[in-house]
């Protein structure tokens, strides 16, 4: 680890709690953006300050620069009643072009929002009683939790723990009430303990992805985070949660000690020690995380530097109690819960897919029109997935008809309506709002899905589940490095093709292909797909048969990033 703060550490010390001086630059008319400074601080408030890429040379050649912003809204396990749904719509259409769109985290973005709507978009937010705050910065983000309304035991202690971990490891800095909601500052008399006693002057060394599901319901991929609490089930009782901890997505194109990582099992937790145990290794980590170097200053780097041995030991020194060892989990599966569903109350929910999780009206569907008067007319619980889809809650019989004859009206697409390429694709924004995006996602996800629907139905393979994730950089936002097939920008039109993670979300895919031109996607694939026609057992997914007929390290790279990968890492011979 570096002895030596990044510039990011600099700026979050000198920030005096996240304030900096974004107040002042709020209410200066004549400035048309933040400070790189600021900049760090405003990420804690939820907001990016964001560049148009398709024309930002343009305009800078011209002397001007068209500064935007993302606004994000964190809603612990994407839960929201009818009324702040429609609250959140109605600032889209005010701030945002009249969309918004569902993160793969279950929050909210609003993008395209002008410095003069900022303070208010973000105070209207509020107002819903939720919150920006967290949302994004080098803090414990959204957390996540499974989508499904189930009302049985485990999943109604699984939604009350995620807002617990939420509300718990949320900043206690003032600086969020005073500048955007206008609040005075209240000083700290002597003897008063610190703004920040937890996260002190520098917060964590990196963002901390969060998240809770049960056991076997894997909808949250939470072996791709930096901590997990998997609740196991004894009828209507929680006994114990298994902790997982070290996942991670991102990582540094020909940087062999940058990796993505699957999350390991560290212990079994009791009930009662869970908020604490999360609550620990956060600040495990932010005592002893990389702060010299951001690419590798998230908590998988130190677990993979200690081992799971060590990291367990100073878990239980920090936590007091003694620990147990991790316990078998059942086999699990990642659902997206399209389709109507039975609640276990005699009430239904229904999952609406949403195409790359923007909601507005388009060629696809009128899908901000019909969800408005879903939300209107039925007063459903609304809840976002991490497949950035919605689930419709708490209906009767009555209300799902309804609910039918609304998206049918509205041209809205049901699940049986759907692919299973397109059905689980997911891809990040990308170009042109992303600063870090290499390439295209969001805007080619249609033409990378038509590609391959068409392909799969001229092999006859077109029932096969498939998660197809697609992302404009190897930071890996939409999660590419545990889906079935992953794409990751390269180079400008060119990307990294991973295959072999799976529906279940609890394994690496390995690097396929190097720097593959769109055009050569199919053709890159086709060997492996007409294999998997000719040769998959009637019920073997396409990840299964992949490991069954490459089960060796000499015939496929495992994606540690301990070796600088090349052009056609599985060898096609092999495959032909």
């Amino acid at each position: 680890m570096s002895d030596q703060e990044s510039s990011v550490e600099k700026a979050k010390r000198a920030s005096n709690h996240l304030r900096g001086t974004l107040a002042q630059t709020l209410d200066d008319p004549e400035a048309d953006g933040f400070s790189k400074a600021d900049t760090v601080a405003l990420k804690f408030h939820g907001v990016y300050q964001q560049e148009d890429r398709d024309t930002q040379r343009a305009a800078r050649r011209s002397g001007r620069r068209e500064i935007s912003f993302m606004v994000r809204v964190a809603i612990p396990g994407g839960r929201l009643s009818a009324d702040q749904y429609l609250a959140l719509d109605e600032l889209g259409a005010d701030v945002a072009g009249g969309a918004m769109r569902i993160t793969t985290r279950q929050g909210i973005q609003y993008h395209g929002v002008l410095k003069r709507d900022l303070k208010q978009t973000v105070a209207r937010i509020d107002r819903t009683l939720l919150t920006t705050l967290a949302a994004c910065g080098d803090i414990p983000r959204n957390v996540m939790a499974s989508p499904a309304p189930f009302v049985s035991g485990p999943y109604r202690e699984m939604r009350r723990l995620a807002v617990a971990l939420a509300q718990r490891l949320r900043p206690e800095t003032g600086a969020y009430h005073e500048i955007w909601l206008d609040d005075e500052r209240v000083e700290r008399r002597a003897g008063r303990p610190d703004e920040e006693p937890f996260y002190r002057d520098t917060y964590l060394p990196r963002k901390f992805k969060l998240g809770v599901t049960v056991a076997g319901d894997n909808a949250i991929d939470a072996y791709a985070y930096d901590a997990a609490l998997v609740a196991i089930p004894q009828g209507e009782r929680v006994i114990g949660y298994q902790l997982l901890v070290g996942g991670g997505m991102g990582m540094t194109h020909d940087k062999p000690d940058t990796f993505a990582r699957i999350a390991s099992a560290i212990a079994f937790v009791e009930p009662d020690h869970a908020v604490a145990a999360i609550e620990a290794v956060v600040a495990i980590f932010r005592d002893h995380g990389n702060r010299g170097d951001r690419r590798h200053a998230r908590i998988k780097y130190l677990l993979e530097e200690w081992g799971v041995e060590r990291f367990r030991t100073e878990l239980a020194l920090r936590l007091r109690v003694p620990l147990r060892q991790p316990t078998a989990l059942p086999p699990t599966e990642q659902h997206d819960f399209l389709g109507r569903h039975e609640q276990g109350d005699g009430r239904s929910f229904v999952g609406v897919w949403v195409p790359a999780g923007r909601i507005r009206d388009g060629a696809s569907g009128a899908f901000r029109t019909a969800f408005r008067e879903i939300a209107t007319t039925l007063q459903p619980t609304v809840i976002f997935t991490p497949m950035q889809s919605v689930l419709f809650a708490d209906l009767e019989d009555a209300d799902v008809r309804r609910l039918d004859t609304l998206l049918q009206e509205h041209g809205v697409p049901t699940v049986d309506m759907l692919s299973p390429v397109r059905r689980y694709a997911l891809a990040c924004p990308a170009l042109p709002t992303c600063g870090l995006a290499i390439t295209e996602a969001e805007r080619v996800q249609p033409v990378v899905v038509d590609l391959l629907e068409e392909e799969f139905a001229r092999l006859g393979i077109d029932d096969t589940e498939v998660t197809v994730r697609i992302t404009g950089c190897p930071n890996g936002c939409a999660r590419p490095y545990n889906a079935d097939i992953g794409l990751v920008g390269k180079r400008p039109g060119a990307y990294r093709v991973f295959v072999g993670g799976g529906l279940a979300g609890d394994r690496l895919a390995d690097l396929f292909a190097d720097d593959v031109p769109l055009p050569e996607l199919v053709r890159t694939l086709r060997p492996l797909l007409e294999r998997y026609r000719d040769e998959r057992d009637p019920t073997e997914r396409l990840s299964d048969f992949y490991r069954r007929i490459m089960p060796s390290a000499e015939q496929r790279t495992r994606l540690s990033g301990r070796e600088t990968p090349t052009r056609g890492l599985v060898s096609l011979e092999v495959l032909s």
